[in-house]
């Protein structure tokens, strides 16, 4: 990641299910960016969003079945965490010759952009 680091997460859910991640990041030295450089990915992960919408009803404290929530968590897990690794991947690969302040932001969705 050269010598630029992330220093903040922000997960926004729009609609249901899909959310947009994105990361700020900025030089080791500089705590804060000053003209963030802004770049939008799309990218389909969708076991990801189902966790997430398990998450973001829990959090508006709508009807979730717990115990189901975490057999489909432990079912997919294997899924889930290759989908968070592709995440980390792209957020990284995207950082890789960055050397100024910016941020990395990504439409997290369940559905193929071309569906």
């Amino acid at each position: 990641m050269g010598n630029v680091k992330p220093y903040r997460i922000i997960i926004e859910w729009s609609g249901e299910e899909d959310f947009h991640f994105r990361c700020d990041y900025a030089p080791s030295s500089r705590l804060q960016p000053e003209n963030a450089e802004k770049g939008d990915d799309q990218q389909s992960f969708p076991v990801i969003t189902g966790a997430m919408g398990n998450v973001l009803r829990k959090l508006r404290k709508e009807h979730i079945s717990f115990p189901m929530f975490l057999v489909s968590i432990a079912f997919n897990h294997r899924n889930l965490l290759q989908e968070i690794d592709q995440l980390l991947h792209l957020l990284h690969d995207h950082l890789e010759n960055k050397r100024d302040a910016g941020t990395f932001s990504c439409f997290v969705s369940s559905k193929n952009r071309h569906e």
